[in-house]
């Protein structure tokens, strides 16, 4: 009976063992294809907008070349700002580029930028280097608007760059579509019934940051998000200060936020009574 028991036991042990391997594989080495989607694009690609785009390309460190789209739709005498857009973990510029439209109609210019391998954006990623991109693509655009003009937006995966800037940075505001709490509490929500002893390379710790941004933020959230549940992103609303507001979107997704009037005429407040 004993020799029984102990062969329970390191058949457990070794189930444990084996269990905390596979989640810190996933969580570690091979945490990055879960997260980034990227769509490379040829040097000599050409976008086509309906509007005019100026095309950058900025150095950053860490060998990095990211390459950004700017949407100049506005007359400076009419101009309330800029966008700074954190874009999802999806696609590149040839997607995330057709945006200005949405912002152009509040008179706002839009710059957004592609990640490290996504696009024409070229380096080698980490969570280091891309939170010192963010903040570069920041720097760069404060040498054209004043902080009081800098919208910063940061959609999905976006929505951890953004913060981290607004943080750091002076802003008029920060506004977070379907953003999680961190990337850590978002595997878990796919996974609760994992024990929480997994490391992360990219834990993305939104909460972190938010607790620091003084400018007004604004967060909205569907309801029937699957990719960031609610219950991710709800989490942050502990985080907000008086006066920020955090945006229930009853029946929307996450890529639908658009097609609800409470996104729209609050986004619309945000964007053109000073945030």
């Amino acid at each position: 009976m004993g020799s029984w028991w102990i062969y329970g036991l390191e058949y457990l042990a070794a189930a444990v063992i084996g269990l905390l391997l596979l989640g810190n594989l996933l969580t570690g080495v091979i945490q990055a294809p879960f997260i980034f989607r990227p769509r490379r694009l040829k040097k000599d690609h050409v976008y086509h907008f309906e509007a005019p785009a100026e095309e950058l390309f900025l150095p950053t460190e860490y060998h990095g070349l990211l390459n950004a789209l700017w949407f100049k739709t506005t007359p400076i005498e009419t101009r309330r700002g800029v966008v700074l857009f954190f874009h999802g973990n999806a696609g590149n510029l040839a997607r995330w580029g057709h945006l200005y439209h949405y912002f152009a109609q509040y008179d706002y210019d839009f710059i957004v930028y592609d990640y490290r391998g996504y696009g024409k954006s070229k380096g080698w990623r980490n969570q280091t280097s891309l939170y010192e991109d963010a903040e570069a693509m920041y720097q760069y655009v404060r040498q054209f608007y004043t902080p009081d003009e800098i919208v910063l937006y940061g959609r999905s995966m976006g929505s951890a760059f953004a913060t981290r800037v607004a943080a750091a940075y002076p802003a008029k505001t920060l506004i977070l579509e379907t953003p999680f709490y961190s990337m850590r509490d978002l595997f878990y929500q796919y996974y609760p019934w994992l024990p929480k002893l997994f490391l992360f390379r990219y834990p993305l710790p939104s909460h972190k940051y938010l607790i620091e941004t003084e400018c007004p933020v604004h967060i909205f959230q569907g309801t029937r998000d699957f990719v960031v549940p609610y219950a991710s992103a709800k989490k942050l609303r502990g985080l907000l200060k008086p006066g920020d507001t955090f945006v229930t979107v009853i029946g929307a997704g996450h890529n639908n936020l658009l097609f609800y009037d409470v996104y729209n005429l609050k986004i619309k407040e945000i964007l053109t009574q000073g945030g």
